[in-house]
């Protein structure tokens, strides 16, 4: 099934077999029965499983088998959360689009930037062929919505941690003068990627929060600057109704992760 060289690709491809394998039992297997089923080498099959009891993607019975573990539980909520995520964000991300006709991201924190879950197209944007899944936090709008309510600890380890540099003449690259930033984005619930990405390039967002007063997500708007300054008033207004009422939702929920 598997034919290509590489060994890391085959291994990958014959552990997923292995958990689909386990997927559609409903009671633990031994190994011998598993690599009979799946028509591999006992000791192929063993090694696998070694390695992804590790991770606790499966679990083993002395005396029953095998059966999936609680990481995959745990994948399976993280990817429930963000699906009913998108849902809630989705008519809301529709319904900007079309009142400014620019381009709509959602994106939760992932791995200190920024990953985009769902996006909304406008026909007349240009920017659809540009949207990147991964964002940098310290030059995007959606990544300086999310990166503005670090506590001070937190802020001051990702600047020192990260390796900053400057994408345009506009870009923000240090502690000091982000902090600047963060007390605006705070006052007005609003950040701006005011050619900091890319020259040429509006972007604004807003941070959508939990009870806890957590980020859990961020949303904005994209678009070519000169259209972007033109209904900048109207694009602020959209995005803060949109976030008000998504944040009614939101306000249930935990901090989504990955």
């Amino acid at each position: 099934m598997y034919t290509k060289d590489k060994t890391g690709v085959v291994m990958v491809g014959r552990a997923m077999e292995i958990l689909d394998y386990l997927a559609g039992k409903d009671k633990p297997v031994g190994i011998s029965e598993m690599a009979k089923d799946l028509s591999l080498p006992k000791a192929t099959v063993f090694r696998l499983l070694n390695s992804l009891e590790e991770w606790n993607a499966v679990e083993c019975s002395e005396n029953e088998g095998y059966q999936l573990g609680c990481f995959l539980i745990k994948l399976g909520r993280s990817a429930s959360k963000d699906l009913h995520l998108i849902d809630i964000c989705k008519p809301y991300m529709e319904r900007i689009m079309k009142e400014v006709d620019e381009n709509v991201n959602l994106a939760i924190e992932y791995e200190n930037a920024m990953l985009s879950i769902y996006s909304t197209y406008s026909n007349s944007s240009v920017l659809s062929i540009k949207t990147i899944p991964i964002s940098p936090m310290y030059c995007s709008a959606i990544g300086k919505a999310a990166l503005a309510y670090y506590d001070d600890e937190k802020l001051a380890a990702y600047f020192k941690r990260q390796d900053l540099r400057k994408r345009t003449a506009k870009t923000i690259i240090t502690r000091e003068a982000f902090e600047k930033e963060r007390e605006r984005i705070r006052e007005s619930g609003l950040a701006y990627d005011d050619e900091e990405y890319e020259e040429g390039l509006f972007c604004m967002a807003a941070p959508l929060f939990n009870a806890e007063g957590a980020v859990v997500a961020c949303i904005s708007v994209s678009g070519g600057y000169g259209r972007m300054m033109a209904k900048k008033e109207k694009v602020a207004e959209v995005l803060r109704q949109a976030k008000e009422f998504i944040e009614v939702y939101t306000e249930s929920m935990d901090r989504f992760e990955l």
